[in-house]
């Protein structure tokens, strides 16, 4: 586990140096490691970031949320608000909102297509921090299909 986060920082660290990025409008995508990372950083620094890597079944795939270069507090719960929508989802034990169980993978791929759809999305944490994020460009960098959720591949394998 502990493995796994220490990849995820250093992915974080050294992935917008990757030749294999790319970018359009406001989103990006990039290829480290077996993960594909999808993200968007606002103007004041704030990351979404979409963790996508096709055989981890353990934070393999999450959404990673960075305001005022913090991730949410652990075992909380944030407001993620699309268009008129807002959603409540659980955060895990290391600040991400994984797709390890059932209903995690559900509202995944809840989200997933919401980003492509949607024009706007605000993440408020439970601590009060708030940010505002572009979508535009999310519906040209997210495939159609959902990439595997957590839940999925403990399923399979």
């Amino acid at each position: 586990m502990k493995l796994a986060i220490a990849f995820l920082v250093y992915a974080a660290v050294f992935l917008p140096i990757s030749a294999q990025a790319e970018t359009i409008l406001k989103w990006n995508r990039g290829e480290i490691d077996g993960f594909t990372r999808y993200w968007t950083t606002n103007n004041v620094g704030s990351n979404f970031v979409v963790w996508c890597h096709p055989q981890r079944a353990v934070n393999g795939t999450v959404f990673h949320i960075e305001i005022e270069g913090r991730k949410p507090t652990p075992n909380t719960r944030l407001k993620l608000i699309l268009d008129n929508e807002i959603l409540e989802l659980p955060v895990n034990d290391q600040g991400y909102i994984d797709s390890g169980c059932a209903t995690c993978a559900d509202s995944f791929g809840y989200v997933w297509h919401r980003l492509r759809s949607a024009t706007a999305m605000a993440v408020k944490f439970h601590d009060e921090r708030y940010a505002g994020f572009s979508l535009k460009g999310a519906k040209e960098i997210l495939p159609g299909p959902v990439c595997p959720t957590d839940w999925e591949k403990n399923q399979s394998g």
